[in-house]
């Protein structure tokens, strides 16, 4: 009796889905994609990797443009296209995130980018002063002295004409960068990458990216019964521990400071303390009040995941394409040998990575090609009409960033590495903005894309003064000036990779799943 009503529950759950996606089926009828199995929809082709989504998603952006994508009974919209990406960014009220952003509020709460509706306008207007332009000059100063360190890590790891992956260790100097900058703390992670805190930071942002593509482990009631949550508890309890420590004490220290303002030596203490993230916050209201401990602690650990693994992932393959180009690289050094004068071992200014116009350029093209985040996703919370196709309510829509980059109308030979195609984009040439979007656009755009620009011009110049760097091998040299990753019908251009080629891994930021090989050679 109990199995028959299990069975009928189950049967009763099938056919309510199917009336109630019937109609939804037939309003998106417009937007075609991959065929369809009952129940599971197209579960079973996105593969079981994250570079068999890439190759997924790629084929159907090829064979269709914008499509269509069911998981089960979840309707996904992937969009490409870059009139319906300007809509979508463009909309004021089409700004909730998708619910896989639902997963990390243990660890980031409703900070910046997880919140919604007015939480988000206040947090977003209260926030946008941390990023002028003065305070990212006192962050330079971090920048530059953490990315002086990490010259030493490259000059050791490089000995010997040794290929090492640089994507690992990029990873410990950004997270040493965002920490000092975030919080004021250095926890010198370059020095310890085992430490408690990096560890659990460096798992946290693996974790969530690798959450994202399986369901059930998007949300605890099932997640908890796979082996890994109890890891993911204990990092999450050390990272939850150490940033609300830091931020009780840098409380304490602004109320001792307010007390002993008439003490002019506890003033001259206090003035040499390097601003960070979290005093412009404590310093901040939100409808007239302080910011609880929660809130800045939200805001805070948002800051800290945004700008880590994204930042990560931009260097990462900045590094990869210039020692894959080194005619590209060659224009990049005599650059900084006209900006900087002499002596090229020394920090350059934040005067004169705004002169790096080439670089800037570089960096463009880089981003084109390995956006940091490769898509992002908005919920639909009614039903729109997008450019005369409907949107129905409850969709997830992806909007694929990465696709844009390769789209033939906009970035004629899409796979070739020509940083000076930007050159015509600056001219004012017929360019929808919306044909590239590596930080987002709109509304919702990345509130710390400067931030990110100055911390990735800033390594980027000083390696490319203090090494020539080279692909793994010789051989992996780009003679023609293309990549070697292509998606879509292009795989059958080129359809093994070398063993030293990257495996693109992509989920909430892209990755290389064998990390990033390369030689480095210093310059006397």
């Amino acid at each position: 009796m109990f199995l028959l009503l299990i069975i009928s529950a189950v049967i009763l759950w099938i056919v309510s889905k199917e009336i109630k996606y019937s109609k939804v089926r037939s309003q998106i009828s417009h937007t075609k994609g991959p065929p369809l199995l009952p129940f599971i929809g197209n579960a079973h082709q996105l593969g079981k990797t994250p570079m068999a989504v890439i190759h997924f998603l790629f084929d159907n952006v090829y064979k269709y443009g914008n499509f269509r994508v069911w998981i089960g009974y979840y309707l996904n919209m992937v969009i490409s296209d870059p009139k319906d990406v300007e809509f979508i960014l463009s909309s004021n009220t089409l700004i909730a995130k998708s619910d896989v952003y639902d997963m990390m509020h243990p660890w980031l709460g409703q900070g910046l980018l997880t919140s919604k509706g007015s939480k988000w306008h206040k947090h977003r207007k209260m926030i946008t002063p941390s990023f002028h332009f003065k305070i990212l000059q006192d962050f330079h100063e971090v920048m530059n002295e953490n990315s002086t360190k990490f010259m030493g890590k490259l000059r050791d790891a490089s000995k010997g004409d040794t290929i090492f992956d640089v994507q690992h260790m990029v990873n410990f100097l950004t997270l040493d960068v965002i920490c000092d900058t975030a919080m004021g703390v250095p926890i010198n992670a370059m020095d310890n990458p085992n430490s408690e805190f990096a560890s659990a930071l460096e798992y946290m942002c693996c974790n969530v990216n690798m959450r994202a593509f399986n369901p059930l482990k998007r949300k605890k009631a099932t997640y908890q019964f796979f082996p890994d949550y109890q890891d993911y508890c204990k990092a999450l309890k050390v990272l939850k521990d150490f940033t609300y420590d830091v931020i009780e004490k840098r409380i304490a220290l602004r109320k001792k400071e307010e007390l002993e303002k008439g003490n002019a030596k506890t003033e001259d203490e206090f003035s040499k303390r390097k601003l960070a993230f979290l005093d412009t916050l404590l310093s901040s209201t939100v409808d007239g009040r302080p910011l609880t401990v929660q809130e800045l602690y939200e805001e805070v650990s948002t800051f800290m995941f945004e700008g880590h693994d994204t930042t990560t992932s931009a260097l990462a393959f900045s590094i990869f394409l210039l020692s894959r180009h080194l005619g590209v690289q060659k224009k990049v050094y005599e650059e900084q040998q006209r900006v900087m004068g002499g002596n090229l071992k020394r920090s350059a200014t934040y005067q004169e990575l705004t002169e790096m116009k080439y670089l800037d350029l570089v960096i463009k093209e880089i981003l084109r090609l390995y956006p940091s985040v490769p898509m992002i996703g908005r919920d639909t919370d009614k039903e729109y009409n997008m450019n005369g196709k409907i949107l129905p309510k409850e969709t997830s829509i992806v909007i694929f960033i990465m696709a844009l980059g390769y789209n033939e109308k906009t970035f004629p030979d899409p796979y070739r590495f020509n940083p000076e195609r930007f050159e015509s984009i600056h001219r004012g040439d017929d360019h929808n903005p919306f044909d590239y979007v590596p930080f987002s656009a709109g509304p919702r755009n990345c509130i710390g894309q400067k931030f990110a620009m100055l911390e990735i011009k800033t390594v980027i110049s000083k390696i490319v003064r203090y090494f020539e760097v080279l692909p793994a091998v010789d051989e992996l040299e780009s003679k023609d000036g293309y990549v070697s990753n292509y998606f879509g019908p292009y795989r059958e251009k080129n359809p093994e990779l070398h063993k030293y080629d990257p495996k693109l891994a992509m989920v909430l930021t892209l990755k290389s799943d064998n990390g990033i090989m390369v030689r480095m050679r210093e310059r006397k």
